[in-house]
């Protein structure tokens, strides 16, 4: 079965090439390690997790008033502005009202409830856009990581593939040109993370044992 030999012929090949990716990948997260504790890379508590905490200290008979200060407290935490949350105050309140009357409640939101809801809105905003932030500032450190270790390990994609390419592309790529852009797709790669190149080791492995089963 010459097709169920060159298909195992090109998963080794895949294999031995995720295998790399996987080492570099775990390479670049040990030094990007020290980076998530700079400020603005460390990743902070979610304003959800934060309010089941304060859910737990808080006395059990504790009124509203006192999960609004507690709430308040935590958004001084995230630096957050007081007129951005009065530019949120009339919004809420406003779909809040047009809420209760739509399912029928007689009674109106008070101000510690407002108050909750205000503050909660502003913190998940925020967390939202520090979140994403803070992911795009690691991705961008950790492809610069992956392409330095690449370059200086002369890690190219191209060279390892390079079976798997017709003559004449693989000449294309062997070009000093070519091999720079093979290490800068190598260590773009790498920063996908070593999770994504596990699972992609384990499903290569899944179609290998399907192929010999075939065979």
């Amino acid at each position: 079965m010459p097709d169920l030999d060159q298909l195992t012929t090109v998963l080794g090949i895949l294999g031995a090439y995720f295998a790399v990716l996987l080492v570099l990948s775990v390479s670049v997260e040990t030094i990007l390690e020290p980076f998530s504790w700079f400020k603005g890379l460390r990743k902070q508590v979610s304003p959800d997790e934060a309010l089941r905490d304060i859910k737990e200290w808080l006395p059990p008979d504790s009124n509203a008033g006192s999960k609004a200060a507690a709430i308040a407290n935590l958004s001084k935490e995230y630096k957050i502005k007081a007129d951005e949350l009065t530019t949120r105050m009339d919004a809420i309140k406003t779909v809040a009202d047009e809420t209760a009357k739509g399912l029928g409640l007689t009674t109106a939101v008070d101000a510690a409830e407002q108050k909750i809801a205000v503050h909660m809105a502003a913190l998940r905003a925020k967390y939202s856009l520090d979140e994403r932030k803070r992911i795009a500032y690691l991705r961008v450190i950790s492809a610069a990581i992956g392409i330095l270790i690449a370059y200086l390990l002369k890690i190219d994609t191209f060279d390892i593939l390079g079976s798997l390419f017709p003559d004449d592309v693989r000449n294309v790529l062997t070009t000093p040109g070519g091999q720079v852009g093979g290490m800068l797709i190598t260590g773009l790669a790498a920063s996908a993370g070593s999770s994504f190149w596990h699972d992609q080791l384990g499903h290569l492995r899944a179609i290998k044992e399907s192929a010999k089963e075939l065979k």
